[in-house]
């Protein structure tokens, strides 16, 4: 092959390729942006979420959904969430024990397992703002959840900011969360805050590398008063993200940082290592999201 045949190759390599409509950057951070009116994708999460305080823990959560470009700056989805867990030994005490889908009635001394359909999910994204025409992205984003276990309403605020000719991607997310949960025999009312930040650079065209942040607080209750807080975790890790016309994927790795802090006793009783193990939180989480325009 001639030199001027193979700089054309390598060229036409190293062009920019348009990305498929609703890729993300992030596995955890949402965007403001949104599918095209009428577009459609199918995507899959696989989610892992590992060890405990200590023994075995290990929990898979996976999401399929459809998502649909209701108008340029309106997009719904539809998921069906489903789970895997199984314990052994994994509380402070090393016993085998009550925590995220795992029931009060487990025997202590055995492996627990099961698979299931947590629940439906209906998501709705409303930009307002975009960051390719404005100077800041903004949209408004909520998702209704029903399951037999699980009743959940969740609402984020989307902030999204580009740089270096959108090579550099800033974004944040404020949610707030109100749940019931059954899991451990009683419906129980909880609430959540969470807010999510990361960075994300086009290194090459095709590829993003980048880092993201998410620091998470439960409360007892529907009420977010300061006195209904029960602990705050922080997590903080790596992502990368390849996108073509067609599809794309991001995988995302955080590690939970040793700086949890417990605000009742018995969220006292889930840290271990400076890290809080109570409900669904583990040492470290893998996501993988795979998207595919049809």
């Amino acid at each position: 092959m001639s030199r001027l045949k193979y700089a054309v190759l390598v060229a036409a390599a190293l062009l920019p390729v348009p990305a498929a409509a609703g890729d993300s950057p992030f596995g955890y951070v949402y965007t403001t942006d949104t599918h095209p009116q009428g577009a459609r994708e199918f995507e899959q999460w696989i989610t892992r979420r590992h060890g405990q305080a200590r023994g075995d823990y290990s929990l898979w959560q996976l999401r399929s959904e459809v998502e649909y470009g209701v108008t340029n700056d309106l997009q719904t989805a539809l998921y069906l969430n489903y789970d895997s867990v199984s314990a052994f030994r994994n509380r402070p005490d090393g016993t085998t024990g009550p925590g995220a889908f795992v029931p009060d009635a487990v025997d202590a001394n055995s492996r627990y397992s099961r698979t299931f359909v947590e629940s439906v999910s209906n998501e709705w994204i409303w930009r307002l703002l975009s960051p390719y025409k404005d100077p800041i992205g903004l949209a408004l984003y909520v998702e209704p959840s029903w399951g037999p276990d699980k009743r959940e309403l969740e609402g984020k605020l989307i902030v999204q900011k580009n740089f270096l000719d959108d090579r550099l991607v800033w974004a944040a997310n404020l949610t707030a969360a109100a749940e019931r949960e059954r899991f451990h025999g009683e419906w129980e009312r909880e609430g959540e805050l969470e807010l999510t930040t990361g960075l994300a650079y086009a290194f090459l065209p095709r590829w993003h590398a980048g880092v993201e942040y998410r620091r998470h607080t439960g409360y007892e209750g529907s009420s977010f008063a300061r006195g209904n807080r029960q602990y705050t975790a922080n997590f903080l890790g790596p992502s990368i993200h390849y996108a073509t016309r067609k599809w794309w994927v991001t995988a995302t790795y955080l590690t939970q940082l040793a700086n949890a802090k417990a605000y009742t006793d018995e969220a006292r009783e889930d840290i271990a290592g400076g890290r809080f193990f109570g409900e669904h939180h583990e040492r470290s989480e893998l996501r993988v999201r795979f998207g595919l325009s049809f």
